[in-house]
C-alpha cells in the first residue's frame, strides 16, 4: 500500500526565519573549520531538523534562560548578537503546534532538535 502523502501547514517566513537563526547560531559559535550538521528526517505525523555544531556550547547555567528573549550565554565574549534567535526558534515552533530541545555542553557544542507536525492528505 502506497503512503499517503503529507503535507506540511507551515508558515514559509517563519520556518525560513527558524532556519536562519538555528544556522546562523551554529555558524556563528563554531570555528571556521568545524562542520555544522543539518539532519532532516519524517515519520507519518512530524517532521524533525536537527542542527549541530561543534562550537563553544552553552553553559548549564545559562540553559534555563534558553528561549528568552535577549538572553546569551555567559561565555559568548566579544561574538555579536541580541540574544534573540533562540527565542524567534521557540514562539516558531510554538506558533506551529511542534517541540523544541537542546542539548549543550560548554566547549563541546549544542544540538537543537525541532519536530514540527504533519498531516497526511485523505486521498478520496
Amino acid at each position: 500500500m502506497a503512503a499517503l502523502p503529507l503535507n506540511a501547514f507551515w508558515d514559509k517566513k517563519m520556518m525560513a526565519s527558524l532556519l536562519s537563526n538555528l544556522l546562523t547560531n551554529a555558524a556563528k559559535y563554531s570555528p571556521a573549520d568545524q562542520p555544522i550538521h543539518v539532519n532532516l528526517s519524517s515519520n507519518d505525523h512530524t517532521a524533525t531538523v536537527q542542527v549541530s555544531d561543534r562550537g563553544i556550547g552553552i553553559p548549564a547555567a545559562d540553559q534555563t534562560r534558553l528561549g528568552e528573549a535577549f538572553q546569551r550565554g555567559s561565555n559568548v565574549g566579544d561574538i555579536g548578537g541580541t540574544g534573540l534567535g533562540l527565542a524567534i526558534v521557540k514562539v516558531c515552533v510554538e506558533l506551529h503546534r511542534g517541540h523544541w530541545h537542546l542539548d549543550s555542553k560548554e566547549g563541546q557544542g549544542t544540538r537543537v532538535v525541532v519536530t514540527l507536525p504533519l498531516e497526511s492528505m485523505c486521498v478520496v
